[in-house]
């Protein structure tokens, strides 16, 4: 159903562990405690994993490595139907309830436990039923589970079976406090065999089975046999030396087990011995191979089995009776008569290393198990198959190696399990599969596989024990085809892994839970096609380069990789679950090859091929601001956003019309959605109900979909209050117009700006703005947002926070707008639609400006502008990336050539900050930007009447940029000068938009008004006197000027009346060389004492450097030059 989880998956809640019985049906296996403190345990019917998935438990399992300890009683809800086998490990039970709904018990399911319980049975079970003495039976009794290990003996401790039972099952008798005697029920028929045997009681001494009846068996001296069988040995059976009775031919698997007092056996006529007949006889120092017994299989089903002889530490040498041919002994140890098999070595044979012969070519099962003196062994060349738990338990083995030559192709499961203290281990050459062989080596650190390795598979599990494994080496070349189900499952200390070419299927769960491993690395000729369901789930993975031949990447495959940030997906890719980076948080970007037929991504996001269908939002994608999608999706497909976490509020592209299953399922943190689509969303094209759900439902108080609010165009307000579906949020909020401007909210700090009504000149976007009580910044301009704007706006200033500008964003109807400024200087790719999601590969031209608008930025951001902005697009037939010929770069320029001064001054303000110094880094015209500095003064008669100078210095001694004359911060009205012995400014003078405007400026005193945003009228008000410029001098404003051009300024000044006024201001601070620093532009006039130069004023009061002809005022009077 699309939960996070895999089969055979280990997963804890509440203090106990479970395995994953099936993600699709969501039931669980118990398989232990976690923590759990000792006393009753109540399984529950269900768990909520906290997230959205409820499991049902079905079933109590075994697994490796997983307990019960401390568990007293135990309830079985009624949905478990089965009780597998070695149950409740190690739990010291004292009552269990077994339900009705439990079909199915294993033989051996309570062999394990520390305790054995009493049993309850519903009375409504169909399958099972306790006696009174709390007993577990089949129903009718045939068949004996377990005894209570407290269970009330008769007198002698003896325990009289119930005589219906036909079988008894491994553990019956489990520590049963007191017992000395069991007796059978004549109708007996089998008893199970194997390790625990039916009765692991260290007091029990002797078997007896009731007279009469069918049963094949019979007990002699207290000893059970069935026919010429011994089947059972009696664990507390004192006797020191025993003699098998005549007659009987074979000792069955475990018949003599873990008994404490034997001494030595006889096993006189025995001539089959099964696997483990004869195990952990702790006071045993020597067995003795009868005369007759033959290799196993010469005769069908009879002889000495491989692991006949397990655990008996205090064996020292081993015999064969004289007259036996196939079996030979060496210093001890045991061999077939050819000594190709060595089948024993004794556990307590001195000696911290063995030779074993260069004629061996198989080591038998358990052959060297316990031995407990040896600390290396190497084996020689000739080996050719070393079978199950032959070097099991040896404590101090931290030497393996094998021949260079070695000819070993096969070595069983568990041939090295619990052998402690190996470290590393170089695998021989010749082995084509590998299973659990370390089982359970705590503290195996590195496994090599040598250069030209015929190893193909690694089975299921074969290191899942081993938690300390660091590092899995190929030295070279080899044949690997298959990494099993769960191989390195959980080992946290594995940090890399490089999977050799030859891989073709990594199967499910193979490295889950490898929390550290940071580095998968495949060959890039990999022959790999599919990778398993959770296959890398739970890993440390940073990035990945798919390989390029993977066909399919199947659910939770990589599952909860919190470290992993990108994927790159290649054109084979063709299957992809929706599910296969669930929980990636900080997943950024998953990027598909060009040439894939079903697949495309945008921005990292992974898509259809066509781009109308979302697949997988990367999670670390979400922005706090605004999240976005590409304007071409048209369907939120499954999964797309699932356990987003970081995902705060997400905006919907006008053409959505679906949204899938679980599409934003357990998004917890999902506040704001804003819906910018033409048409509503139906209800019914978004999935809804149970586990299927696209949005979580609300749960009591807790609040899902209920603290949601959502976003809509406001000529679809009244629609959507009306849909039941979507009264479900928490706010359905329509987009509203402050100022002029329509504004939708995209999150709970940004808005994005829809269109706007303005009419002025030159637009400044507003920045933020306060709605409802809070500040929102305006990050986002919406497609198509100035198509209708009047045309005349002309011009466009974006100042900052503009995260992201729309498709056509600029494009007005009859392409009125001229020039767009973007004062910010930090642009980036997903800056605009266009380059953030690839639209140009649609073979559309959606660019957001229009092909004569330009595009002013700072110059120091420039380059980055048009790094960021060019637009290319991929040519299926070349296999590369072109220049778009939608790409506009060519429109962008830090020049702004929109000044001209051809008689020596001029007047001008801006929007923003600019520079006009810049232009002389490329041999421009000098311009200066004056203002007035200090107060109207009195000076000498001009025309008989008195005259009064303003005192005109450089904007950088006025509260300006300083050492920078030719620095106008926004919004003030200067006077501009061509300095440098000109008149007018060079054919390619420019202006550049300043660099310094992180400073709010304050310009003191300055009789210059600038005129910004429109243009104005100029009304002459009061005493104060107003003057405009017209052909380089200014004119007094006697009467209205109804149309004052932007981007001038006009000066206004407050004088006595009547007197006459000169702009004074001298220039000869500037240096003339490039070289020399520049502190200010100010008058030489001594203004506080009245003095005079030599300057010729024209009759406006404006100084004049080279008068040609005309009429000037030199010294106080007028003077005329022909």
């Amino acid at each position: 159903m699309g939960f996070a989880y895999t089969g055979g998956q280990i997963v804890t809640f509440n203090q106990l562990w479970y395995k994953v019985l099936s993600p699709t049906s969501h039931t669980l296996a118990f398989i232990g405690t976690n923590g759990f403190p000792s006393g009753p345990l109540t399984l529950p019917n269900s768990v909520f994993d906290g997230k959205d998935a409820t499991f049902t438990i079905t079933e109590l399992q075994y697994e490796p490595g997983y307990a019960c300890y401390g568990v007293t009683e135990l309830t079985i809800p009624e949905t478990v139907k089965t009780i597998g086998a070695f149950s409740v490990l190690w739990a010291p039970l004292i009552k269990v309830h077994i339900p009705q709904s439990v079909t199915n018990i294993s033989e051996s399911a309570f062999c394990c436990l520390n305790k054995a319980p009493k049993f309850t049975v519903a009375s409504g079970s169909l399958h099972f039923e306790a006696g009174s003495d709390g007993a577990l039976y089949s129903k009718g009794k045939t068949k004996l589970y377990s005894v209570p290990s407290d269970v009330q003996l008769a007198a002698g401790g003896v325990y009289n079976v119930d005589n219906n039972v036909k079988r008894i099952c491994i553990g019956a008798f489990l520590k049963t406090n007191g017992l000395k005697k069991v007796v059978l029920p004549n109708g007996l028929q089998s008893i199970d065999m194997g390790m625990f045997t039916i009765a692991p009681t260290s007091s029990l001494e002797a078997f007896e089975v009731r007279p009469g009846g069918s049963t094949p068996f019979s007990a002699v001296d207290g000893v059970l046999f069935k026919g010429d069988e011994l089947v059972l040995y009696p664990q507390g059976k004192s006797t020191q030396n025993y003699v098998v009775p005549n007659g009987i031919k074979k000792l069955a698997t475990y018949s003599i087990s873990d008994n404490g007092h034997l001494r030595s056996i006889d096993l006189n006529q025995v001539t089959t011995l099964r696997n483990s007949a004869i195990y952990n006889a702790l006071e045993l120092t020597s067995i003795t191979i009868p005369k007759d017994i033959k290799k196993y299989g010469k005769v069908p089903g009879q002889g000495l089995m491989e692991g006949c002889f397990e655990s008996c530490p205090k064996v020292s040498t081993y015999y064969v009776a004289s007259g036996n041919t196939d079996f030979v002994i060496e210093n001890g140890v045991l061999f077939s008569a050819d000594k190709t098999l060595l089948y024993c070595y004794p556990p307590s044979k001195p000696g911290s290393s063995y030779a074993i012969p260069n004629s061996v070519t198989q080591i038998g099962n358990n052959a060297f198990q316990n031995a407990q003196f040896i600390t290396s062994i190497h084996i020689p060349q000739n080996v050719i198959v070393i079978g199950s738990s032959a070097f099991r338990q040896l404590s101090n083995l931290s030497t393996l190696t094998f021949d260079a030559n070695s000819k070993v192709n096969y070595i069983s499961d568990l041939a090295f399990r619990g052998c402690s203290k190996l470290n590393v281990v170089t695998l021989p050459k010749g082995i084509t599969s590998l299973g659990a062989v370390f089982y359970e080596c705590e503290n195996l650190e590195v496994i090599n596989v040598p250069a030209n390795s015929k190893l193909t598979t690694i089975r299921s599990g074969a290191f899942s024990t081993n938690r300390k494994l660091k590092a899995f080496n190929f030295m070279g070349e080899c044949q690997l085809n298959r990494i099993g189900a769960n191989v390195f499952a959980g080992l946290k200390e594995l940090t890399a892994f490089s999977i050799p070419k030859s891989v073709a299927y990594i199967d499910a769960n193979a490295f889950i839970g490898c929390k550290n491993l940071t580095t998968v690395t495949f060959d890039p000729n990999a022959v790999i096609q599919k990778i398993g369901e959770g296959a890398f789930a739970d890993c440390g993975i940073t990035n990945i380069k798919i390989p390029q031949k993977v066909v399919e990447i199947e659910r939770e495959a990589f599952l909860k990789c919190e470290a992993l940030t990108t994927i790159n997906i290649t054109k084979a890719t063709t299957s992809i679950s929706p599910e296969a980076f669930k929980y990636c948080s900080r997943l950024t970007a998953i990027n598909v090859d060009k040439d894939n037929e079903v697949y495309s991504s945008i921005d990292g996001y992974l898509l259809s091929k066509n781009k109308q269908e979302l697949m997988i939002f990367p999670p670390g994608k979400a922005n706090e601001r605004f999240t976005l999608l590409p304007p071409s999706v048209i369907k939120i497909g499954d999964y797309a956003f699932y356990d987003c976490k970081k995902l705060k509020n997400v905006t919907i592209p006008n053409k959505v019309k679906h949204i899938g299953k679980r599409a934003f399922g357990f998004c917890d943190n999902l506040t704001t959605i804003t819906f910018l689509c033409d048409e509503i969303i139906p209800a019914a094209n978004i999935s809804q109900g149970g586990n299927d759900a696209a949005f979580d439902a609300d749960k009591g108080a807790t609040k899902k979909m209920g603290k949601i609010t959502i976003n809509v165009r406001k000529n679809k307000f009244v629609d959507y209050q009306s849909i039941p579906f979507y009264k479900k949020f928490a706010l359905i909020r329509p987009s509203f117009t402050i100022s002029k401007e329509e504004y939708i909210l995209v999150s709970e700090k940004a808005a994005a700006m829809l269109s706007t009504e303005n009419a002025d000149h030159t637009f400044v976007l507003p920045t933020d703005f306060h709605y409802g009580g809070k500040k929102y910044e305006v990050s986002f301009i919406g497609d198509y947002a100035f198509e209708h704007v009047s045309p005349n706006v002309k011009e466009v200033v974006v100042k900052k926070n503009v995260e992201y500008i729309g498709a056509k964003a600029f494009v007005t109807t009859g392409n009125t707008l001229k020039n767009v400024f973007f004062i910010e200087g930090n642009p980036t790719k997903g800056m605009l639609s266009t380059t953030r999601f690839d639209l140009d590969a649609t073979g559309d031209n959606y660019n957001e400006f229009a092909p004569d608008t330009k595009i002013y930025v700072k110059k120091s951001a420039y380059n980055k502008y048009k790094a960021e902005w060019t637009k290319t697009r991929y040519n299926s037939v070349t296999k590369h990336e072109e220049q778009s010929p939608y790409n506009f770069t060519n429109q962008i320029d830090y020049r702004i050539k929109d000044v001209k001064i051809n008689t020596k001054y001029a007047t001008f303000a801006r929007e923003f900050d600019v520079d006009f110094k810049e232009c002389v880094t490329e041999n421009g015209s000098r311009v200066a930007a004056f203002v007035s500095g200090s107060k109207v003064v009195f000076g000498k008669p001009d025309y008989g009447t008195a005259t009064y100078r303003i005192r005109m210095t450089s904007i950088d001694c006025n509260g300006g940029v300083s050492d920078s004359y030719g620095y106008v911060p926004a919004n003030t009205g200067v006077l501009l000068k061509v300095i440098d012995n000109k008149s007018t400014t060079n054919a390619d003078f420019y202006y550049t938009i300043g660099e310094k405007d992180d400073v709010q400026y304050s310009i003191a005193n300055n009789v210059m008004k600038g005129v910004t945003v429109n243009a104005t009228k100029v009304v002459p008000f009061g005493s104060a006197r107003y003057y405009v410029m017209q052909g380089g001098s200014f004119r007094r404003v006697t009467v209205p000027v109804n149309n004052f051009p932007v981007h001038k300024a006009y000066l206004k000044v407050n004088k006595p009346a009547g007197a006459k006024l000169i702009l004074q201001f001298d220039d000869e601070e500037i240096a003339a060389d490039e070289g020399e620093t520049v502190t200010g532009i100010g008058g030489v006039t001594n203004d506080e004492n009245g003095k005079e130069d030599d300057a010729y004023y024209n009759l406006n009061g404006q100084r004049v450097d080279n008068p040609q002809k005309g009429i000037y005022i030199h010294r106080g009077k007028k003077v005329i030059i022909k």
